[in-house]
């Protein structure tokens, strides 16, 4: 009597699992066409046949089949409007008699592919900065990164946003990713479906040791710091220096007006010192001459013996003499000389 009420029992249960529905799930991908399964909990032991409409549109047939052991797993269904997303999904299994209907809510549950053009470069502020592509800039994205094939790092990027950029990076190998999912404000939420991770990305090398990185990237933040001080340092001597009059900007200098007689000294830059020896501070010597009057001709001298000569210079050479200084008549001016004078005068 157990046997036979456990038989029953295990013919009714597997009976009620050949006869449970197929559970379909279906995602926009990429904005682009609609993926629906229903091999998720088990495989489909018959081929089912697939149609799908939105709202209260006439129902369509699947155009394309995803199958698994000559068995339909799933339908690719073309996405013909981006905005049918909001309204009501209905999709039917028919196999026979059987038929299984089941309605979707979209407008969440897109999911698109990979960001594509992901390139990395080091740009001209030093930093590290990563560019993608995405099919819409309704989505928000995440980057994650490691370095030196160590634990992932990652970092939300804001919607709109396909760049991000890593401050000063060190001399390290960088492996860079990022992904996207539909941005809350476009019907997206937190339970939104994010995409595959992008192809891999690369920067740097693992030449350097694993010793030395830290000192690597202690210097790379230091070096602009340390020129940014070394220019402000400058500058504030200059000023220094310029407000003491230490440091004098010579100009060419203002060629005169042809109007105006030129000075030639104006035309250039001497020095004070040098300037002023060239002016005359001497005063001037007066310089008297005596005339030898024989002591035989001392009576009946001349006034023309009075030369302007001199026995100590060249005949050929005359040296005015001033007329104030000259008597006024030769009596007054001959004079005898004795030779004991005229030893005292030589020396």
């Amino acid at each position: 009597m157990m046997g036979t009420r456990l038989l029953l029992f295990l013919c009714l249960t597997g009976h009620v699992f050949a006869k449970e529905p197929p559970d379909v799930e279906c995602l926009v991908m990429h904005l682009e066409y609609i993926h629906c399964s229903w091999n998720k909990s088990r495989n489909p032991e018959v081929n089912y046949t697939f149609y799908s409409w939105f709202h209260d549109k006439t129902p369509r047939e699947c155009p394309s089949y995803f199958s698994e052991n000559s068995i339909n797993t799933g339908c690719k269904q073309p996405y013909l409007q981006k905005g049918d997303r909001f309204y009501d999904f209905n999709t039917k299994l028919v196999h026979g008699n059987d038929s299984y209907e089941k309605k979707h809510e979209l407008k969440e549950r897109v999911k698109f592919n990979p960001p594509y053009k992901v390139t990395v470069q080091f740009g001209l502020d030093s930093n590290l900065w990563l560019n993608w592509t995405q099919i819409s800039h309704c989505v928000e994205s995440q980057v994650r990164y490691r370095i030196n094939s160590k634990a992932w790092m990652t970092y939300p990027v804001r919607a709109g946003i396909q760049n991000y950029c890593i401050n000063l990076p060190s001399s390290a190998l960088y492996e860079l990713q990022a992904r996207s999912k539909l941005e809350n404000h476009c019907g997206g939420s937190q339970n939104s479906f994010w995409s595959d991770w992008s192809e891999p990305v690369f920067w740097g090398s693992k030449n350097n040791s694993t010793d030395t990185p830290h000192m690597n990237s202690s210097m790379s933040v230091w070096t602009p710091v340390l020129y940014g001080l070394g220019a402000f340092i400058l500058i504030l001597l200059v000023m220094m220096l310029l407000h003491h009059e230490r440091i004098r900007i010579i100009l060419i200098p203002v060629v005169p007006k042809p109007s105006l007689p030129p000075n030639v000294e104006d035309w250039f830059q001497f020095p004070k010192g040098l300037k002023e020896s060239f002016k005359d501070n001497e005063r001037p010597c007066p310089v008297r001459e005596y005339c030898h009057v024989p002591e035989s001709d001392s009576e009946s001298s001349d006034c023309s013996t009075c030369s302007g000569t001199t026995d100590q210079t060249d005949c050929s050479v005359s040296i005015p003499v001033n007329e104030s200084d000259l008597p006024t008549s030769c009596s007054s001016s001959t004079s005898t000389v004795s030779p004991e004078e005229e030893k005292q005068d030589s020396v």
